[in-house]
């Protein structure tokens, strides 16, 4: 599926707001309704689009967010596979990611508060999966928090 104008559109449009009715999607792009909705489902169909989630506001909860920077002492794949199960399990624990540079992973915790995060931190150490070394950082305040993604920038599009 190539990404033209219009779909490139219904990305923009849906990423700002994915409760979007379709009659008002179609009128902000330009479409007919039912030329509107077969493109959405096309999109969907060929993993454009993630599942709908509900984008919750965490300056209404009391949390502590951590941004954790991961190094192991191996790349052995059977340590990374165990690294990555424990990783998967921890609730607090919501987005992980594979990095080039000193450390291997960047790990962000949601918890209640920095007792909590540091209970965890010292319970992953200690779970033998293979971590040298964790540089922790406590998310202060967002300067610019995620919006969607240039998707205009990122395909060259005017």
């Amino acid at each position: 599926m190539k990404l033209d104008k219009i779909n490139l559109r219904i990305l923009n449009t849906l990423q700002k707001d994915a409760t979007i009715s379709n009659q008002r999607l179609a009128d902000e792009i330009g479409l007919s309704e039912s030329a509107c909705l077969s493109r959405v489902r096309k999109l969907k169909q060929e993993n454009y689009l993630q599942p709908h989630a509900a984008n919750i506001n965490l300056k209404k909860i009391p949390h502590a967010h951590f941004i954790v920077s991961i190094a192991l002492k191996s790349q052995e794949p059977k340590l990374a596979r165990h690294f990555r199960s424990v990783i998967d399990a921890i609730p607090q624990i919501t987005a992980c990611y594979m990095v080039s540079g000193q450390f291997d992973y960047i790990v962000h915790f949601i918890c209640r508060d920095a007792a909590e995060f540091n209970e965890l931190s010292e319970d992953l150490v200690q779970q033998e999966i293979g971590i040298e070394k964790m540089n922790s950082q406590l998310i202060i305040g967002d300067i610019k928090p995620f919006s969607g993604y240039p998707l205009d920038l990122l395909l060259g599009a005017e």
